[in-house]
């Protein structure tokens, strides 16, 4: 009774009954076929906004640079951990070296990005206020890389000018406060007793 069910293949049953086996995938890009299909996402957003020769603006570690308004900013690809990232980001703004600025600037920064939409964020990178997006490159739609180089280069753009009046008043160079003034490091003096 069962040889009637179980003795023929499954697929050749289903084959019989009209149910056709799905096309196999096409393979997966490799690594190198996914960076450079982000890069020349990333060149056809430049020349769309005007930039003719996207090569000419790019640096040796295939960083795209762009300018809008006020505001100067990059885009490329990046690999951590064995995985290919998206990644575009401008300067907004130096932090201040007056103390007094940083607290109020921490909580401006915060209002900012909690009303931030889409997937831009404004954070801290060494010693300089940035919007940027980071994100994998297989997540992305071809018309992703574009909105997120428009939105984080509007953002810095509307903000810079803002931030720097209300906060970029320093008279003073910032030190980080691990280092001196020359670059070397700070060491705490042990007590002797």
């Amino acid at each position: 009774m069962f040889e009637k069910f179980f003795g023929r293949k499954r697929t050749e049953e289903l084959e019989e009954a009209g149910a056709k086996q799905p096309p196999t995938p096409p393979p997966l890009p490799t690594k190198k076929e996914s960076k450079e299909a982000a890069e020349s996402q990333i060149d056809a957003f430049m020349r769309k906004v005007g930039i003719e020769d996207p090569a000419a603006m790019t640096d040796e570690e295939g960083w795209r640079f762009f300018e809008l308004g006020s505001a100067r900013g990059r885009a490329g690809v990046v690999e951590s951990e064995n995985e290919l990232y998206f990644r575009a980001e401008a300067i907004v703004m130096p932090l201040p070296s007056d103390n007094d600025l940083i607290l109020p600037l921490m909580r401006s920064l915060l209002e900012i990005n909690a009303g931030i939409a889409g997937m831009a964020s404004i954070g801290i990178d060494n010693e300089t206020v940035v919007v940027k997006v980071t994100r994998q490159v297989g997540e992305l739609r071809p018309d992703d890389f574009a909105s997120c180089i428009h939105s984080v280069m509007s953002i810095a753009d509307n903000l810079d000018d803002k931030l720097i009046e209300k906060y970029g008043g320093t008279s003073k160079k910032r030190v980080p406060p691990d280092t001196t003034p020359s670059g070397g490091r700070t060491r705490r003096k042990k007590k002797v007793e």
